[in-house]
């Protein structure tokens, strides 16, 4: 009976697929989540099928670990089924897709323990492993977004490690595969890094029109749950040219967002930047409040930076 249900559940499983992912792309995670695992149970699933699943989930519990810094355990048991998955399979894309997923969970694992967005070399060394593991496979099979993907990744880093000039000649090689290859979301991510970058330097003018770019490309891929980070960058960048009515604006749609989708993180982050915009018009208990609450969000998700930079704003010293 196997060989004539095959085909039916090659669409099933594609548009089940589908499904989750438009839910993922729009923030709602917790719906892309519940059709995946009631996909998952359905008992004629081929090795196949399952693992294309398996990829989707992995993919999103890796995002969603990112902005909640919630159940790593259950985020790695996944990858790790998945990896197993496909050299079981023998599915060299799919083996490298899982890799890829393996470092960035890696990274944002340093990444949501740290207090500082500067790493050692102790630091990352896994997630920098995976990528170059998944890199060699999608360079053998020409697999364009993935080289891109694999690219970006390997230069933050390089950022965390403060070699800038190899995170943004990684960078740059993400940007220029991404845009001969039209992969509009692998696009926005070295762009919002460029801006980055460029405001770290104070180069405001290209600060703005690369973060402004990236926006414009994060919304083009229709990936909603990043846009928050997009307009806290932008908020940041106006706030620095002194152009508060444009950092409110952008903190506002950031912390709107933010609250949509019921990410805390980019809630507490917000919540700083709004602060920040409050000091600056000298509005000070309009501030403390917002810091006081960026304070309580950020120590409820465990997230030494964010603790760290509210703790600095508040005059309260070192975490």
């Amino acid at each position: 009976m196997k060989q004539p249900m095959e085909k039916p559940f090659d669409v099933a499983v594609d548009s089940l697929s589908d499904i989750a992912r438009s839910y993922h792309y729009a923030g709602n995670s917790s719906l892309a989540l519940k059709v995946l695992h009631a996909s998952i149970q359905l008992p004629e699933l081929s090795d196949t099928h399952l693992l294309k699943l398996l990829l989707m989930e992995g993919k999103i519990r890796v995002f969603e670990y990112l902005s909640t810094n919630h159940n790593p355990e259950l985020m790695f048991a996944t990858l790790r089924k998945t990896r197993q998955l496909t050299e079981e399979v023998q599915d060299r894309k799919r083996a490298a897709d899982s890799l890829s997923l393996l470092g960035i969970a890696h990274y944002f694992a340093d990444l949501n323990a740290s207090a500082s967005v500067v790493g050692t070399q102790e630091k990352y060394k896994e997630a920098l492993d995976y990528q170059q593991q998944a890199l060699q496979i999608r360079d053998e099979l020409g697999d364009s977004r993935g080289i891109s993907e694999s690219l970006f990744h390997i230069g933050t880093v390089f950022e965390r490690w403060q070699e800038i000039e190899k995170a943004l000649h990684f960078y740059t090689q993400a940007f220029e595969i991404a845009d001969l290859s039209g992969h509009i979301f692998e696009k926005s991510e070295p762009v919002r890094h460029f801006a980055y970058n460029a405001l770290i330097k104070g180069d405001l003018d290209q600060a703005l029109y690369q973060a402004q770019l990236a926006l414009e490309l994060r919304q083009q891929s229709g990936f909603m749950p990043y846009q928050p980070l997009d307009h806290l960058l932008l908020s940041d960048i106006y706030l620095k040219r002194v152009d508060l009515e444009n950092a409110q604006l952008h903190a506002d749609k950031a912390l709107a967002l933010a609250n949509k989708m019921g990410y805390q993180r980019y809630v507490s982050s917000s919540l700083l930047t709004l602060g920040d915009i409050m000091a600056s018009r000298q509005e000070t208990v309009e501030a403390v409040s917002a810091y006081e609450e960026a304070l309580r969000l950020a120590q409820d998700l465990q997230i030494p930076l964010l603790v760290t930079r509210a703790m600095e704003r508040l005059g309260l010293g070192e975490s």
